[in-house]
């Protein structure tokens, strides 16, 4: 092959690349689903209601997955905490375990501490242990069958509100794996639970603008998950319409590094299954 012809085919692969590349770029500005916070998410409809949440860009659930490193970010408050124990951080790894036996279990487990004196936090702790920590013994002191169980967590404060999420993920035998999370949200300066609406009040945002938002998002995983039923797959089923979605009944959410707001609908706190619908405000 002569350089001409060497030549003309690179300028030709060029040119194929730019054209392609300014089609993506026209295609997120007028087709992008505009979010409540100005921003543009596109959606890819058709990968599967595991995939669905992936759009340009690195996906809300994906983001939040990637929160959970074990680890406390204090965004260098400078706020008076009366902890319980002074030497410990405000929220610190209580118990870290991971190990593998045989024909019995395999484990890695990271529980979180909320280190604060007061009767709310008492409360936050107690429903750890009873949720996560009492499973992890009874996985430990013998099951029949063989489980997976994965816990892990993560912590912010942001503007005085500290947030915690636990994540668990098991697999006991035959049974579908189930992705469960739990969440606290507690004012460090008032020593009070912080509900849903708290935070949307603090940020000047509509409660109908979210129940719009969210009901968006379950309505585009439900049209999904009814695609890949009529295709022959089992799949867990939404209902746009449950009384879950509203704001009154939303108890799962937190506030991330920078103040985004996700949250959590982990369908596996009641169900035998992993599917989780992640929406960020």
């Amino acid at each position: 092959m002569n350089t001409k012809v060497i030549r003309y085919v690179l300028y030709t692969i060029i040119v194929i690349i730019c054209i392609v590349s300014i089609g993506i770029a026209v295609y997120v500005q007028f087709f992008g689903e505009e979010t409540a916070t100005g921003g543009y998410e596109n959606d890819i409809i058709g990968g599967g209601a595991e995939n669905s949440d992936y759009g340009y860009g690195y996906g809300v659930k994906q983001e939040f997955l990637d929160l959970f490193t074990n680890e406390f970010y204090s965004n260098q408050y400078a706020g008076q905490i009366n902890k319980v124990d002074p030497s410990q951080d405000i929220v610190y790894t209580a118990y870290s375990n991971a190990q593998v036996v045989d024909g019995k279990y395999d484990i890695d487990v990271n529980i979180p501490y909320i280190n604060i004196q007061g009767d709310v936090v008492a409360g936050y702790n107690n429903i750890s242990q009873t949720v996560f920590a009492d499973k992890i013994s009874s996985v430990m002191a013998g099951t029949n069958v063989y489980t997976i169980y994965n816990l892990s967590y993560t912590a912010y404060i942001n503007n005085d509100i500290l947030s915690v999420a636990i994540m668990a993920t098991i697999k006991e035998g035959d049974n579908p794996q189930r992705i469960m999370v739990q969440t606290y949200n507690y004012n460090l300066a008032t020593g009070q639970n912080v509900g849903i609406r708290d935070i949307l009040n603090n940020r000047g945002i509509e409660e109908s603008v979210v129940e719009n938002r969210i009901k968006t998002r379950i309505s585009q995983e439900s049209d999904n998950a009814a695609q890949m039923a009529e295709a022959g797959y089992q799949v867990y089923q939404r209902n746009p319409e449950d009384e879950m979605y509203k704001i009154d009944n939303i108890q799962t959410f937190i506030q991330g590094p920078n103040g985004e707001l996700y949250i959590v609908f982990a369908y596996g706190n009641n169900n035998y299954t992993s599917e989780m619908d992640v929406v960020e405000i």
